[in-house]
């Protein structure tokens, strides 16, 4: 009785322990149209290789757009963004590699010569429901 007991007792816990991130993206194109292509990485390697983000695509509709992504677990994360003007599914970029569309990271990291560290775009994800904003440049 006792095994059976104990996984009931310890559901509440695994419960509480799934976290809501909520993510406003401020659009500097808001009559574009268009779809935000977003993902939210839970590590470096993922940030850095884009294998194991958690991939979101909605519309681009007004000049705040927010997304959520809920049931995270309480972590380290770092996201990433680009207002895909033309739905073409991809980033456009000029001939030497910078961005076309625009585009934007978690705490608004800064760019130069690339995109910022995971590091310098990581957030905190607690328990319970939170926001997090991007500016696009």
């Amino acid at each position: 009785m006792r095994a059976l007991l104990l996984p009931l007792l310890l559901l509440p816990a695994l419960v509480r322990a799934q976290s809501t991130l909520n993510v406003e993206v401020i659009l500097n194109e808001p009559d574009a149209g268009g779809q935000l292509m977003m993902l939210l990485c839970p590590s470096k390697e993922a940030y850095d290789d884009e294998k194991g983000c958690i991939p979101k695509m909605v519309k681009a509709d007004g000049r705040t757009v927010r997304v959520s992504f809920p049931d995270v677990k309480p972590g380290t994360y770092a996201v990433k963004v680009f207002h895909d003007i033309n739905s073409n599914g991809k980033l456009d970029t000029s001939w030497i590699g910078w961005p076309q569309e625009p585009y934007g990271f978690s705490n608004d990291a800064p760019v130069n010569m690339g995109p910022p560290s995971f590091k310098l775009a990581a957030i905190t994800v607690t328990e319970g429901a939170q926001t997090a904003r991007i500016n696009l440049r």
